[in-house]
C-alpha cells in the first residue's frame, strides 16, 4: 500500500472566505464539487505579508484571532480532502518586521530589503531568532490533525543577505568576510552563492526534522526552484530534495504577454523536477489567474492546457485562485480536469517516461554563464538579474530546443548534471543546448557515453567554460566536437549559411538558410564540415557575400558514437524566428541515428508524451492540443480529426482505450502498433494494455 501523497493529487488553494466558522461548510463543499482531494490551507492572516495573526493556537502568535483549525480539519477530512497548511516563510509585513529587526534580510549597504512585492520584508534563514520562531510555528501546527505543511519559500532575495547572522556564519565557514560587491569573476562571490544554497538547505533540513520529530506521518515540502537560474533565490532542488516528501515548482504560473510564454511551460518544469526528485512525487503549481492581474482568471482552455501539460509528464497539479473566482469558467475547467484525474487515477499513478533522447538543463550554466531570469514572485527584478556579459543565453537555447523536439513529436527527458551522471546510459541521443559550463567529470561521462555509441548534439559555446564559469583555453569537449574555436562572430542578423549536400539536408529547398545571430569561428580538426557560413553582409541590399571558411555544422565520428556540432546559437535563433529549416536541421541527427518512438501526422501544435506502468503492463500516450486561434490567451481549441499514430516498438497489445470518453479504439499490429484517434479536443490519454 503506497503513501497517500504518492498517488495523483488534486491540490487546491482558494482559502476560507473571511475566516468565518459559518463559511467552512460552504468552502469545503465547493472544493469537493471541483473534485479536489487535497488543499493548501492558510491558517494565517497573510494579506500584506506575515503579521503574526494566526487562526490556531500558538505560543508565538502576535494575535490568535480565532482557533478555527480543528473545525476546518474535521470538515475537510469528512469530505476526504487532505489538508496541508500553507506557511509563508519569505514575506513579512512591516507590522511584524519592525518588531523583529534581527529577522530581516539586508542589502550590502546594511539597509533593509523592504520592497518585497512592492511593500514588505523577507526573513533570513540564518537569523537565530527567526529560525526559533518559525520552527515553533511548525511545532504548534503539528499539535493539530494536519496532513502536512507547505513552506512558501524559504528564499534569499537576490540582493541579500548581509545581516549579522549571515556575516558571522560566512566568516565561520570560509574564514573571510562577505563579498563587498557582485563580481562573477571572484572566487569569493562564488563562495557566497554556494553559501546561500547551503543556508536554504540547512533551514529546510531543520524544518523537516522539526515536523517529523512530532508528526512523522505528516509531509512537508516547499516552493522549489523552477526552470531558470537558481542563484537569485538560493534554491537547489537536488540539495533540497532529501528534506522534502514532494518536489514542487511554479511551472504553471503564466502572466503578462502570453505570446512570449512557452505553450509547454508546465512540461519544462515537470520534466526537470522528475529528474531532480529522485523518485519522489512532483507537483506543478498552476495559478488560475493571469499573473499580474491577480483577480483576473485565465480562460478555461488555458487552464485545461496547464493541467494537461502537468499530468502528461507525471506531476500532480496544484491550482490556486481567489475565492471570489471559484465559480467562474476557469475554476470549472479545473474541476473538469480534476474529475478526469479522479476517474483515471489508476492510469496516472506511478508512471515513468518513455524516451530515447535527453535534453540537458545545466544548473551550472544557468548560474555561472548566462540565462534569462524571468519576472516571478521571487525574482521581481527579472531582467536586471540576467547577466549580459555572454553572447549566448542557456535558458533561450534550452527553450528553443525544447520547442523543436516537442513540435517534432520526439519524446525526450530533461537531465541536469546529476542526471548525466546517474542515467545517461539510458538514452541514444543527448542534446547540449549551449551548455557552456561543464565540469571535467560531467564532460568525461559524456565522452565515455559517446565512445560507447551515443549520438551527441551540441550548440554554440558548449563546454567552453568550467563549472564555475571560468573560460577554458579550449572546450573540454573539443576532441569530441572535432573542432578548435577561434572566437565568436556576431551579431549576424542579415547573414546566411549554405544548404549542404546529402541526406542531412533532405526536405530543405532553400539554398540560403538564415544564420544564427551569433556564430562560432570554428576550425576543423577531426570533424567534417556539412556546410559553411557565408561571410557577413556589410549592410542591407548589398551583393551576396562569398562563402567563408567557417563551418556552420560539423559532423564527427568518435569511436562508436556520432557527434553533431552546430557552430552557433541556432536554438536561440529558432526560438526567436521559428525558421522551419532550423527545426529540420536540429532534429536531423536524431532522425538519422535513433529509431522513432512515435510516427504521426499530427500537427506541430499537438504535444505527445509517452509514459509506462511496468507493474500493470501498460503504456499511456498523452496528447495535448495547443491548436488555438493564433493568439493568447487561448479562448478556443480547434479539434484535430483522425490522427494517425504508429508506435514501431510496441508489438503486442490487448486493448487500446481513449480515456477521455472510455471508448475502445481499433488497432493494427502489422508493423508495430497503429492507431487512429478519431478526434482530439484539448487533451486525451490513450491507454494501451498488454504491451509485453
Amino acid at each position: 500500500m503506497g503513501k497517500w501523497w504518492e498517488k495523483p493529487l488534486r491540490i487546491v488553494d482558494i482559502g476560507l472566505p473571511e475566516y468565518k466558522l459559518e463559511r467552512i461548510a460552504e468552502a469545503v463543499k465547493r472544493k469537493k464539487e471541483l473534485h479536489f482531494n487535497c488543499e493548501h490551507f492558510s491558517a494565517f492572516g497573510y494579506e500584506g505579508g506575515e503579521k503574526g495573526i494566526f487562526y490556531f493556537k500558538s505560543s508565538v502568535a502576535e494575535q490568535v484571532q480565532l482557533d478555527i483549525l480543528n473545525e476546518y480539519l474535521r470538515a475537510a477530512h469528512g469530505e476526504g480532502i487532505r489538508v496541508i497548511i500553507y506557511f509563508n516563510v519569505h514575506w513579512l509585513s512591516p507590522t511584524i518586521a519592525n518588531k523583529h529587526k534581527d529577522w530581516l534580510q539586508l542589502r550590502r549597504d546594511g539597509s533593509v530589503i523592504d520592497d518585497v512585492y512592492g511593500l514588505g520584508m523577507s526573513p533570513c534563514v540564518n537569523s537565530p531568532d527567526y529560525r526559533r520562531w518559525s520552527f515553533q510555528v511548525i511545532k504548534d501546527l503539528a499539535q493539530y490533525d494536519i496532513d502536512g505543511i507547505f513552506l512558501d519559500g524559504p528564499i534569499f532575495i537576490a540582493s541579500g543577505c548581509y545581516c549579522d547572522a549571515c556575516r558571522e556564519k560566512f566568516k565561520s565557514e570560509f574564514g573571510e568576510d562577505l563579498p563587498a560587491k557582485e563580481d562573477w569573476e571572484s572566487s569569493l562571490w562564488k563562495k557566497f552563492i554556494e553559501f546561500r544554497y547551503q543556508s536554504i538547505t540547512d533551514y529546510m533540513r531543520d524544518a523537516y526534522n522539526t515536523l517529523k520529530s512530532i508528526k512523522p506521518d505528516a509531509i512537508i515540502y516547499m516552493n522549489g526552484q523552477g526552470l531558470w537560474p537558481s542563484w537569485p533565490n538560493g534554491r537547489d532542488n537536488r540539495r533540497l530534495a532529501p528534506h522534502q516528501d514532494i518536489i514542487g515548482a511554479e511551472g504553471g504560473f503564466i502572466g503578462g504577454d502570453l505570446s512570449k510564454v512557452p505553450l509547454w511551460k508546465p512540461a519544462m518544469s515537470a520534466k526537470l523536477l522528475e529528474t531532480q526528485a529522485s523518485g519522489k512525487p512532483t507537483v506543478i503549481f498552476i495559478a488560475g489567474k493571469n499573473c499580474g492581474w491577480d483577480n483576473y482568471a485565465l480562460t478555461p482552455e488555458e487552464t485545461k492546457l496547464l493541467y494537461a501539460d502537468t499530468i502528461a509528464h507525471g506531476a500532480s497539479p496544484w491550482y490556486g485562485e481567489s475565492y471570489d473566482n471559484i465559480f467562474d469558467p476557469g475554476a470549472e475547467a479545473a474541476g473538469a480536469m480534476n474529475k478526469f484525474i479522479e476517474e483515471n487515477e489508476d492510469y496516472l499513478e506511478k508512471t515513468k517516461p518513455v524516451a530515447k533522447v535527453a535534453l540537458m538543463w545545466s544548473v551550472k550554466t544557468a548560474d555561472y554563464y548566462r540565462a534569462t531570469v524571468p519576472v516571478t514572485d521571487f525574482t521581481q527584478e527579472g531582467e536586471r538579474l540576467t547577466r549580459h556579459i555572454r553572447a549566448g543565453d542557456h535558458f533561450k537555447a534550452f527553450t528553443g530546443y525544447f520547442e523543436v523536439l516537442t513540435r517534432s513529436h520526439i519524446p525526450f527527458d530533461v537531465l541536469d548534471e546529476k542526471g548525466i551522471e546517474e542515467k545517461l546510459n539510458k538514452y541514444d541521443a543527448l542534446v547540449l543546448p549551449n551548455v557552456a559550463c561543464l565540469s571535467d567529470d560531467t564532460a568525461k561521462n559524456i565522452e565515455n557515453w559517446v565512445k560507447d555509441g551515443g549520438t551527441l548534439i551540441a550548440t554554440f559555446e558548449t563546454s567552453c567554460y568550467d563549472e564555475w564559469g571560468n573560460k577554458r583555453a579550449k572546450p573540454v569537449l573539443s576532441d569530441i566536437l572535432g573542432v578548435d574555436i577561434e572566437g565568436i562572430d556576431g551579431p549576424c542578423r542579415l547573414d546566411y549559411f549554405n544548404r549542404g549536400e546529402g541526406n542531412f539536408f533532405d526536405g530543405i529547398s532553400s539554398e540560403l538558410i538564415p544564420s544564427p545571430i551569433f556564430r562560432i569561428k570554428a576550425k576543423i580538426t577531426s570533424g567534417k564540415s556539412l556546410t559553411l557560413y557565408r561571410e557577413k553582409f556589410p549592410a542591407r541590399y548589398q551583393p551576396l557575400p562569398p562563402t567563408s571558411t567557417y563551418p556552420a555544422i560539423v559532423e564527427n565520428n568518435y569511436y562508436k558514437g556520432k557527434v553533431f556540432y552546430f557552430c552557433g546559437n541556432i536554438d536561440e535563433a529558432y526560438l526567436e524566428f521559428h525558421f522551419p529549416e532550423h527545426r529540420l536541421l536540429m532534429i536531423r541527427p536524431i532522425e538519422l541515428f535513433t529509431s522513432p518512438l512515435v510516427i504521426t501526422d499530427a500537427p506541430e501544435t499537438v504535444e505527445i508524451s509517452i509514459r509506462r506502468q511496468d507493474e500493470k503492463n501498460r503504456v499511456i500516450i498523452h496528447l495535448i492540443n495547443f491548436t488555438g486561434e493564433m493568439t493568447r490567451p487561448i479562448n478556443r481549441i480547434i479539434p484535430i480529426y483522425n490522427i494517425n499514430l504508429t508506435f514501431p516498438w510496441i508489438n503486442n497489445a490487448r486493448k487500446v482505450t481513449s480515456l477521455s470518453n472510455r471508448e475502445e479504439l481499433s488497432f493494427n499490429l502489422a508493423k508495430g502498433l497503429d492507431i487512429v484517434l478519431p478526434e482530439l479536443k484539448t487533451y486525451d490519454a490513450i491507454a494501451i494494455e498488454g504491451t509485453s
